[in-house]
């Protein structure tokens, strides 16, 4: 009991801050709904602490919701998608996001706004692009008349929010986060969701994947027959990709008609589960992994290059608006090309590594809270394109299973055409 304690208090510290946690979302519905009280094959009720929603086939995803702000989207209208610069002011939530609630600075009409998210790290190719010498990207756009600025920032309460209302106009995003925006079943901010097409894929910043870790007890994959497995964060690429691996031992998921659940949560919901003994298996990030490890014992049941996919998985991706496509082509072009190169320096050169890890390091001091640690980038395969396999299988599960608000087709969320014309 001492040693769950410990973890439980690990957990909760570490909620703070990670980069997909937060205190500002939408309203779940109501527990004792018909929703909320459904109780799928192999899957444990939802406790009277906490609210839920299914998505998919009614009753057999489980997907818990903050319990937090509601915001009214009359307050925040959407960006004129006219192909230039957003012209709105930023979502700003009403708590604070970790030790500071950030504010971005003013931006003049003609100033490409480019989100890069950490996942682990900061983009490799945002250093060739805005730091190194200056950066290759303003460069590039002077003789377009138009100039680019690197927004660094995290949290789900912010992130998706400013992408529902299009104030991004370019963005490296971890794909679960692009999927979730797609979904329009998103965890936070629903009342905010306008579209979930208005980003398009047009790149990668480089590809991993979160692995599949299990109680010693658990041996086989096939042991996960009639449990529920635990997913961090609605992360329909990550069911995908788990997807396919029980595919090739002739087992499927809840939502796909097969006996395997899954539970999507925050890591807090999902790490009190897995210690309450109410999932057999979890895909955790980050620290949560090691730490499970270290801890309890746990180890890897599936690595992530097992699942079916190898190392071709696009782990955060670049997006642009497609309005912007549509009115700037060559300016899109000139940054799917700097990002193929930026991709190419990293992966010659590696001179990104220490600069970067003291940007993230500084950024986690300042906004976090969290000591500077002289971080090393995390990355696994750099590759400047998203592959289209994957991406078009996560598509085709997602529609299959019914995870998307709107129908969309593959053309209408990746766009593979820039790339096409990279000169390499």
């Amino acid at each position: 009991m001492k040693r769950v304690a410990i973890f439980i208090a690990l957990v909760t510290a570490l909620l703070t801050l990670a980069c997909c946690s937060g205190k500002t979302g939408s309203a779940p519905a109501a527990t004792g709904s018909a929703e909320a009280t459904s109780k799928p094959t192999g899957t444990v009720a939802v406790g009277e602490a906490r609210k839920s929603i299914f998505i998919g086939t009614l009753g057999k995803t489980e997907l818990f919701l903050h319990i937090v702000k509601v915001y009214d989207p009359a307050q925040f209208p959407k960006t004129a998608m006219t192909g230039e610069p957003s012209n709105i002011p930023f979502f700003k939530p009403t708590h604070d996001e970790g030790a500071v609630n950030r504010d971005y600075p003013a931006y003049d009409n003609k100033t490409f706004k480019f989100l890069a998210l950490p996942a682990g790290t900061l983009p490799p190719q945002s250093y060739y692009m805005f730091d190194k010498s200056g950066g290759t990207l303003n460069p590039a756009l002077k003789s377009n008349g138009y100039k680019a600025v690197r927004i660094i920032d995290q949290g789900h309460i912010k992130i998706l929010p400013n992408l529902y209302v299009g104030y991004y106009d370019f963005a490296w995003v971890p794909l679960n986060v692009l999927a979730e925006y797609w979904s329009g079943k998103e965890s936070m901010s629903q009342e905010l969701w306008r579209d979930g097409n208005d980003y398009v894929i047009v790149g990668n910043s480089w590809n991993g994947g979160i692995s599949l870790i299990a109680p010693p007890n658990v041996t086989d994959i096939k042991q996960l027959a009639k449990t529920r497995v635990g997913i961090m964060n609605p992360s329909f690429n990550i069911e995908t990709l788990f997807s396919k691996k029980l595919g090739s031992l002739g087992m499927a998921t809840a939502a796909d008609g097969g006996d395997v659940g899954i539970e999507m949560g925050t890591p807090g919901f999902v790490m009190n589960d897995l210690v309450a003994k109410k999932l057999s298996a979890v895909f955790a990030w980050g620290t949560y992994g090691p730490q499970l490890q270290k801890m309890y014992g746990y180890k890897e049941l599936v690595n992530w290059t097992q699942m079916g996919y190898g190392k071709n998985v696009p782990y955060e991706v670049l997006v642009v608006r497609k309005d912007i496509i549509a009115k700037h082509p060559d300016i899109v072009q000139k940054v799917v090309q700097l990002n193929y190169d930026g991709t190419q320096q990293a992966l010659k050169a590696g001179d990104y590594k220490q600069p970067l890890g003291a940007t993230y390091d500084a950024f986690k001091q300042k906004y976090m809270g969290t000591p500077t640690t002289g971080s090393a980038p995390q990355l696994l395969d750099f590759n400047a394109q998203a592959s289209p396999v994957f991406l078009k299988d996560v598509i085709a599960y997602m529609t299959k299973v019914g995870y998307f608000k709107v129908p969309y087709t593959y053309s209408e969320l990746v766009n593979e055409s820039f790339y096409a014309k990279v000169k390499k």
